[in-house]
Parts: structure tokens; C-alpha cells; sequence
């Protein structure tokens, strides 16, 4: 198991946040194991009774066990006749409206009288659906300058860089400029987050970050997301948003179903895309 969590921090095929869901599901598996070993139970012996009542100690990772368990069993090393049941996850749909959110986001890219930080983060919410646990746990690492365009940063949050529109743009430099850890004792020392927490080696907590923008006018970070994404699937091919976004493949397309988006295969065009670049001149 610490090998697997080795490999799966050191191959650079994985995102950030690939490698944090594999992380997930490997100590999920990691904690099953352990919980059985500690009542001398094999993995091969398991049932069904003691099986769910992991669960109920465990709820919030069962669908990280999930695979693992899956794995054993197709494998013999698990009985085939215990199982982990997919969860009901329909999660919050209620969506913050278009108008409501582009004006808000329009307000934070250009009042100065607002904290950096809640100004960035809440544009980054409410234009690109991102989550407050992915935006604290960014780095200087993960912002781009683009090559061609001077002025122009991005973020790499998936597989292709996004970059960011002009306003968004100066306000992620000067975040980059300016950011402080929250504790006035320690704000002269360095970080490499660009949502320091009290300490500069830590990251702000993502409750803190949706505290700080309900202030701002942001009803909850999953409603504002939620119409982000909303209105991005309307726009954008649900598998170029999770190249872009780092979300799975899986999140993207539920989005794309929810909207009734287009159909237009965005996979085949990659795939002609690379064709050309590789032919002949």
C-alpha cells in the first residue's frame, strides 16, 4: 500500500486532483484492511454484516472502498457475495441565477475596496465553478503566463492550461504579488499558496474561504458553483470543461445531461487535431 501511494504521487500522468482521488481510494482501502486485521478477520472471510459495519463507521468513504472491494472480488481474493452498494448521490441542484452571478463577479474584478484575496477567489467561484477546497490548496506552481499573449495568466487545474480573461488576469497577478498569511505576525514571510491560512506553510481551511464569501454576497460556493457550471456546459463541450477544470470525466458529462447540451463529439476532434499536427508537411 505505501508503494501505491508512491507511484501514485510520483507519476506525472495523474493531476493534482486525480492524485487526490486515487489517494482517497487507496486509504480507504488502507483503513478496511486495518479494520479488519484488528479483529483478526481475513480478506477473504469477510461478510456482509462486518462489511456494513464499517460502513456505518466509514459513510463518507464508501465510494472510495468501493473499487477496491470490486478489485478483490474479480480477483478471488474477496467473497464475490459481499458488496458495497453504489451511494445516492444526487447532490444540491439549486443553482444561484446568471444575472445575480455575472453582476457579483463583474463587482469583485473591479471594487478595490474588497479584500484580493475574496475578490479572486469569489471570480474563480462564480465564473469557473471552482470548489474552496481546490482554490486553497492552489500554488504559485499552479499559475501560467501565456506565451503569446503579455498580461494573460492561467491556471493549470486540469490536463490544458485555462486562461483567464484580462480583468481576471490582473487581479490573479496582483494576487500573486500580494498575498500574506493571515496571522499579522508572520504576514512578512514567504508562501507558495495563493490562499495562505494563519501559517505560511498552510493553505486558508475551505470553511474559512466560503465564510469570508457569504460576506461578499455569494449565497453558498455550491450554489454559485452550481450555476457556473451550469451556464459553462451551455457553452463549452463537457470534455473540453474537464480538461480545463480537472474534474472527471463522470462530473462533466452529469453536468452536460443536466443542461441537455449539445452533442458534438469534442474527443473526435482532439483525435483529428493530432492527426494533423503529425502529418507530413
Amino acid at each position: 500500500m505505501p508503494l501505491a501511494h508512491q507511484r501514485a504521487e510520483r507519476d506525472s500522468g495523474f493531476t493534482r486532483y486525480q492524485r487526490e482521488h486515487l489517494r482517497r481510494k487507496l486509504d480507504a482501502a488502507r483503513l478496511l484492511l486495518s479494520y479488519l486485521r484488528a479483529r483478526g478477520i481475513s480478506l477473504a472471510a469477510l461478510t456482509q454484516p462486518v462489511m456494513d459495519r464499517w460502513l456505518i463507521r466509514n459513510r463518507p468513504r464508501q465510494r472510495y472502498a468501493r473499487p477496491f472491494l470490486l478489485w478483490a472480488a474479480t480477483n478471488g481474493l474477496a467473497p464475490a457475495h459481499v458488496a458495497i452498494g453504489t451511494s445516492a448521490h444526487t447532490g444540491n441542484r439549486e443553482i444561484m441565477s446568471d444575472t445575480d452571478r455575472v453582476l457579483l463577479a463583474v463587482k469583485l474584478e473591479t471594487d478595490d475596496t474588497q479584500a484580493l484575496t475574496d475578490r479572486a477567489a469569489g471570480c474563480l467561484v462564480l465564473q469557473y465553478g471552482q470548489s474552496c477546497w481546490r482554490l486553497v490548496n492552489l500554488t504559485t506552481d499552479d499559475v501560467l503566463a501565456h506565451p503569446d499573449e503579455p498580461g494573460v495568466l492561467g491556471l493549470q487545474l486540469g490536463r490544458d492550461p485555462l486562461w483567464l480573461r484580462p480583468r481576471l488576469s490582473v487581479l490573479l497577478q496582483q494576487l500573486v504579488n500580494n498575498r500574506r498569511p493571515l496571522a499579522g505576525a508572520l504576514r512578512h514571510r514567504p508562501t507558495p499558496y495563493l490562499f495562505p491560512g494563519l501559517r505560511p506553510d498552510r493553505p486558508m481551511t475551505s470553511a474559512t474561504l466560503q465564510a469570508r464569501l457569504r460576506k461578499l454576497g455569494v449565497p453558498s460556493a455550491r450554489t454559485a458553483r452550481n450555476g457556473a457550471w451550469m451556464s459553462l456546459v451551455g457553452s463549452v463541450h463537457w470534455k473540453m470543461l474537464a480538461d480545463l477544470l480537472g474534474v472527471a470525466d463522470t462530473t462533466a458529462s452529469a453536468w452536460h445531461r443536466e443542461n441537455g447540451g449539445d452533442r458534438a463529439s469534442y474527443v473526435a476532434s482532439r483525435l483529428r487535431q493530432g492527426q494533423r499536427s503529425v502529418a507530413p508537411e
